[in-house]
């Protein structure tokens, strides 16, 4: 039965989720006719339920006993999973008079993730895609609208966007602040390239900074993307200026809950022959920190172009970056078609998002997984560097058509079908019900004596016990 959710409740919705940002360590039960984001009449095929063409996976996944060899990394994958991103509930049911009610039936299901599942799209695509995009998860990004380069052009569609997101409950990441290389900034900024003037192309990217920092109301920016291979502008302004640009990001932001993130590509995405990046990320960090930058996220883009990659190795590669206490993103996941180089078929590709998406959600400093294109494209660009192919993109989760590709159907059958939660359960004589699953928010059910009724309650770290009064 579907209840569709009204515009009050999914401000009520927001307000929980803002809170949980804000860190105000309080509960909240709210009672609501709910049900994840009223889903349109096509979810029965983005459900995650629909496995043509990824059984195999499925199959690898159920079969335990065969968890062996090359397959040995699930065992401690799965371990990890029961204990970092799942949690016990005790509710207890009580009546007016704060007397225990025994015999009710409890349907607790997961609405909403406390791990974050978002997608990016190029946002003049939105309207194509709307009625989908919370189907894929609850955060969004954009591909290019956010970044003060293009200020002038595509920023002008993002408010219909965050509106919308609002209304829907759904989170926005802001991708990026400043991206230090000539070719990636604004047009404006272009006349400091030949021109002596530190002060001037200072004030200018301060100003680019904050401007964009006051404006947008997100959940987290990529303050800084890319230095270790874009140094232009640090080379005229100093190394030092990068923890300046995350003071700077501290101070205007404009929601204080706003983390702040360092963001580099080819990290636990690196080839063998790259595996140097690792250290000089975790060097440019250390080095950040110690000049006061206050960057409170670390962002690995995780876009994958080889097929040497294992999962143990992104483990060990994300054990190298927790050495800090911070919380580790996903930021730019996918699985990339570099042909002549790397040219997986769609089975490797969802064999692939599969098996890394699985180790990030395992390891305990992972907060979140961003899949980088939503939508593939009418045409591709190979990430080494060739010329534009006429033949269909096909890294994205959803094809143009608005069919799913197996890396989108492996996508869904993970955030919601194998990492979902939804039990049934009765209060015993003391009026307890335990409830197991995956942190986040879950809708309760419960049934007594012909009465129904429906909570919305939050099962996370800080919550061992809720009580509810019929």
């Amino acid at each position: 039965m579907c209840y569709p959710l009204t515009s009050t409740h999914k401000k009520e919705l927001w307000s929980l989720v803002n809170i949980k940002n804000k860190k105000i360590k309080t509960r909240i039960v709210l009672v609501l006719i709910f049900y994840f984001f009223g889903l349109p009449l096509s979810a029965t095929i983005y459900d995650g339920s629909d496995l043509s063409g990824i059984e195999k996976l499925i199959e690898e996944h159920a079969n335990n006993k065969e968890w062996i060899g090359k397959k040995a990394w699930r065992n401690g994958a799965q371990q990890r999973i029961e204990r970092y991103r799942k949690k016990q509930l005790t509710l207890m049911l009580e009546d007016g008079f704060d007397n225990p009610i025994s015999g009710a039936m409890i349907d607790a299901e997961l609405v909403r993730h406390d791990f974050q599942f978002g997608t990016v799209f190029g946002v003049k695509q939105f309207n194509m895609i709307r009625k989908y995009v919370h189907l894929f998860g609850n955060q969004i990004g954009f591909e290019n609208a956010l970044k003060f380069k293009h200020k002038d052009t595509l920023t002008k569609n993002v408010p219909e966007v965050l509106a919308w997101a609002r209304e829907n409950a759904i989170t926005v990441r802001g991708h990026t602040l400043i991206w230090p290389g000539w070719r990636h900034m604004h047009k404006d900024a272009l006349r400091y390239k030949s021109v002596t003037d530190t002060e001037g192309l200072n004030q200018f990217v301060n100003n680019q900074i904050i401007e964009a920092a006051e404006k947008w109301d997100v959940v987290s920016w990529d303050v800084l993307n890319e230095p270790l291979g874009n140094q232009d502008i640090q080379e005229v302004l100093g190394q030092e200026s990068m923890a300046q640009w995350f003071l700077l990001a501290a101070k205007h932001r404009l929601n204080d809950y706003s983390t702040l993130y360092i963001n580099e590509n080819r990290i636990i995405s690196a080839p063998t022959r790259q595996q140097d990046r690792i250290q000089k990320y975790i060097n440019t960090i250390k080095s950040i920190r110690l000049d006061g930058g206050t960057i409170e996220g670390i962002g690995v883009q995780a876009r994958f172009r080889t097929n040497d990659i294992t999962p143990d190795m992104i483990y060990r590669r994300l054990e190298r970056l927790s050495i800090f206490g911070l919380p580790i993103l996903a930021t730019e996941f996918e699985v990339v078609d570099t042909s002549p180089h790397f040219s997986p078929s769609d089975f490797r590709r969802a064999e692939m998002t599969e098996n890394y998406m699985t180790v990030l959600f395992s390891h305990p400093e992972v907060n979140g997984i961003v899949a980088w294109t939503l939508l593939n494209k009418l045409t591709k660009k190979s990430r080494a560097g060739e010329k534009p192919k006429n033949i269909p993109d096909n890294r994205g989760l959803l094809n143009w058509d608005l069919s799913l590709p197996l890396n989108g159907k492996i996508w869904l059958h993970l955030i919601n079908q194998r990492w979902k939660t939804h039990v049934a359960t009765e209060t015993d004589k003391f009026g307890v019900a335990k409830i197991f699953g995956f942190k986040g928010f879950y809708v309760i059910t419960i049934s007594h004596n012909s009465q129904i009724e429906k909570r919305l309650i939050k099962i996370d770290d800080s919550t061992d016990k809720i009580i509810l009064k019929l």
